[in-house]
């Protein structure tokens, strides 16, 4: 009578949810398991070793298990862990989005080895709730004041500079020789213009400018605060020596028709002032349909709160910084991913219900709109329409422009759906801001 097989006992696997989309597999391999790892493994290093006084593949198990066995016992724990845990997470059916942490190691030769790997899963989210938006678009009314600044910002580039013969004042503009002095080096530079703008200078250049008159010679010393924005000059005392050689005013040319003729084929002032206006009004509607679309967005987020995985939060703030850090020589790690979490929130949580959204309203991005965008924008990438379009070969631009092309065909999905409400509003007064002592400390003459 035959004798029975022995049942092969399985690995075991609990799975346990944590906060969010954290999970831990507690597995445990079987004794029988890790033993036939130990064995193989031992086999494996006999037939290999070379030791002294021992042809290759020739020495003792005792001996291989005396000289080996903290490798070997390395090896039979790298070879089992992978391995189990792979079979774990797809017979739960999970996809991690990050590495595991093993964790509680429990292993001895001669019994079952235990452990819990510890990872995050993709969110499953599901978007609802986000047909029928109630949103404002919100546009300036565009007033009188407004054409006249706009008005003001023409004659401002159209202005000519007249020699006076009188002290200088505010809003002049010197011709000058400079000469500017700081640790023992001389720097000169002649016929220098100078606007004398008390929201863009330092107190000292306006003590020593305003009021000065052609002919007239000017030395005086600049001690620099420690924070001073030109790091070159912060913390130093430059000493100047200039000679006003004009003084300048600006004029304004007058605001009538033969001005209006002089910016375009206008007619008349009126015939400006109305093409000024529709500019302002579109502008402005270009501005409401941004902040439209910003308000949708947040909108869709808020009625689809989830919980994002620290991993992808990490990954997104790790990104930024290695932005800034191309940007600027010093960046406060702490500090912006602090300042750009919510940022970074807010897009994660778009990103996926964006997605969520598409795919349950079966919105996509054809081959054909993927070209067509880059006929468009053909000249913008500096290229022949031919060489954009076959630049959608490389997979991660044309990975790129069909994201973008699947958000643009989603909000604008979303926003035929929302229930939009038009709303004109005047902005208030504008504080007037006589210039103050931190502003005046931009300029770096």
């Amino acid at each position: 009578m035959t004798q029975p097989e022995k049942e092969e006992k399985k690995t075991t696997v609990s799975l346990q949810e944590g906060k969010g989309w954290k999970r831990t597999l507690e597995i445990e391999i079987p004794k029988e398991t890790v033993d036939d790892e130990f064995e193989s493994t031992y086999k494996k290093y006999q037939s290999l070793a070379k030791i002294p006084g021992f042809r290759k593949g020739k020495a003792s198990m005792d001996m291989i298990k005396l000289r080996f066995k903290e490798k070997i016992k390395e090896e039979v724990l790298e070879t089992l862990v992978p391995k189990a845990y792979e079979d774990a997470v797809k017979e739960a059916l999970l996809n991690p989005i990050c590495l595991p942490v093993i964790k509680d190691i429990q292993f001895e030769e001669g019994k079952a080895l235990k452990f819990n790997a510890e990872f995050e899963i993709q969110p499953q989210v599901e978007a609802k709730d986000y047909l029928g938006l109630p949103l404002v678009r919100r546009t300036k009314e565009i007033s009188e004041k407004d054409m006249e600044t706009s008005l003001n910002y023409l004659r401002e580039d159209l202005a000519e500079l007249h020699p006076v013969e009188r002290e200088s004042k505010l809003y002049d503009y010197l011709i000058i020789d400079i000469i500017k002095m700081q640790e023992g080096k001389e720097d000169k530079a002649e016929n220098q213009k100078i606007y004398l703008d008390p929201h863009n200078m330092i107190k000292d250049f306006q003590t020593a400018l305003v009021g000065a008159k052609a002919g007239e010679h000017k030395e005086f010393e600049v001690d620099y605060k420690p924070d001073f924005h030109n790091k070159k000059l912060a913390g130093k005392k430059v000493q100047y020596k200039i000679d006003v050689k004009e003084v300048k005013e600006k004029i304004l040319p007058q605001a009538n028709d033969d001005f209006a003729k002089t910016v375009g084929a206008y007619k008349n002032l009126e015939e400006l002032k109305g093409k000024i206006k529709e500019g302002l009004a579109s502008r402005d509607l270009k501005d409401a349909e941004i902040e439209l679309k910003t308000d949708l967005i947040n909108e869709v987020i808020r009625r689809n709160p989830f919980e994002v995985p620290d991993t992808l939060l990490d990954f997104y703030l790790d990104s930024i910084l290695e932005d800034l850090k191309k940007r600027y020589q010093k960046v406060d790690e702490k500090k912006a991913r602090e300042e750009y979490q919510d940022i970074a929130l807010a897009q994660i949580r778009w990103d996926f219900l964006l997605h969520q959204i598409a795919e349950k309203e079966k919105i996509q991005v054809t081959k054909e709109e993927m070209e067509a965008w880059c006929e468009q924008n053909a000249k913008t990438m500096q290229m022949k329409s031919e060489d954009a379009i076959k630049s959608l070969e490389n997979p991660s631009f044309s990975k790129r422009i069909k994201e973008d092309l699947l958000e643009k065909k989603t909000v604008e999905f979303l926003l035929k759906n929302a229930q939009i409400k038009d709303e004109k509003y005047t902005p208030p007064e504008p504080k007037k801001d006589s210039g103050s002592e931190k502003d005046s400390e931009k300029q770096n003459t």
